[in-house]
Order: C-alpha cells, then sequence, then structure tokens
C-alpha cells in the first residue's frame, strides 16, 4: 500500500516536528542556563592570569544551633537566632566545580579546602577556620566552645581547589542568644 501525502498531512508533520521541537527546548533550556545566563562572568571560571581561576561562590549559607538541629537560611531580611555557643555553619558547594568538571565517584580523599571565617558585628575577628571538604556538595563546620558569647556576629566562607577560589559569601548575620 502506497501512502499519499496530501497537505493535511505535511502540515500535520509540520505541527509535529513544531511541537517536537519545541519540547526538546524546554527540556534543554535549563541545561543552557546553567551554563550561562545573566551571571556567566562571575559564576563561570575564568583566566585573569595563567593560574588564576574563579570558582562560583557556595550557595545557601546556613547556621544551625548543632549537627542535628534544623538550619536557618541565611539572607531574605531575617537574622538566625542560634541558643548554642557553638552552632554549625554551612553552605552548599556542589556549583563551585569548574565547568566541564566531571565527578565519577573515583577520587579519593579530601577534594577542597573550606575558609569559614566569623567576626562579631563590631568586625573584630572571631574565628577564622580552614577545613578541608571530603567532598564537593556542602561543607559545614562547627564552632568550638568558648569561641562566642551572647551577642551579635556574622559569619562568610569561600573555597579553594588548587588555584581556583571563589569569592567568599555575602555575610551572614546571626544573634547568640542563650535561652
Amino acid at each position: 500500500m502506497r501512502v499519499r501525502y496530501t497537505p493535511r498531512t505535511r502540515a500535520g508533520r509540520a505541527v509535529l516536528a513544531v511541537v517536537a521541537a519545541l519540547a526538546i527546548g524546554a527540556a534543554a533550556a535549563p541545561l543552557s542556563s546553567a551554563v550561562s545566563g545573566p551571571d556567566t562572568q562571575s559564576a563561570a571560571a575564568r583566566n585573569d592570569g595563567p593560574n588564576d581561576r574563579l570558582l562560583r561562590t557556595p550557595e545557601a549559607p546556613r547556621i544551625s544551633d548543632g549537627p542535628y538541629a534544623g538550619f536557618q537560611v541565611c539572607g531574605g531580611g531575617i537574622k538566625p537566632v542560634v541558643t548554642s555557643v557553638s552552632p554549625t555553619l554551612a553552605a552548599t558547594l556542589e556549583s563551585v566545580a569548574p565547568p566541564g568538571t566531571v565527578e565519577d565517584g573515583t577520587e579519593t580523599g579530601p577534594r577542597r579546602k573550606v575558609v569559614f571565617e566569623v567576626d562579631a558585628a563590631d568586625g573584630k575577628p572571631a574565628v577564622r577556620k580552614q577545613l578541608t571538604s571530603d567532598n564537593s556538595h556542602d561543607a559545614g563546620f562547627q564552632l568550638p566552645e568558648g569561641k562566642l558569647t551572647e551577642g551579635e556576629y556574622r559569619w562568610r566562607m569561600k573555597v579553594k581547589d588548587g588555584s581556583a577560589v571563589s569569592e567568599w559569601t555575602a555575610w551572614c548575620d546571626f544573634t547568640v542568644k542563650r535561652a
């Protein structure tokens, strides 16, 4: 049997092709916006010199009363309040891998250095600690006892990976208030 092409079947195929193209474009859009967007210059690795690369700034800085308590996200005009003098600071790092980096699970050992800074509200340094992240997805640091008292503080962090360094996160203002 021979199929005969008529204007209606050609139009139907054209509509089907357009719908398929739109569906493929919609699926690819999140991928392309992850690679390029309005903040591409600051988000992507760039070469400012032979050994200088800029990694993405860690995302979602948060603070908690301890390692098993819920986190309060920094920003949004709400200042977190913690009741512990040794709160846990954390941020998501998965966006800091340079473009084109693929983790296949064969890496061994720690991957990135993470620098935490905690200052009193007046800017006086309280704690500066550099740790090594065991993975590239998140980093946390529980402040040691005796470093903070009741009062106003702020913290931030950045990530180092060889010669690549991220920008500092925005300061996260928080209050230590004993219950």
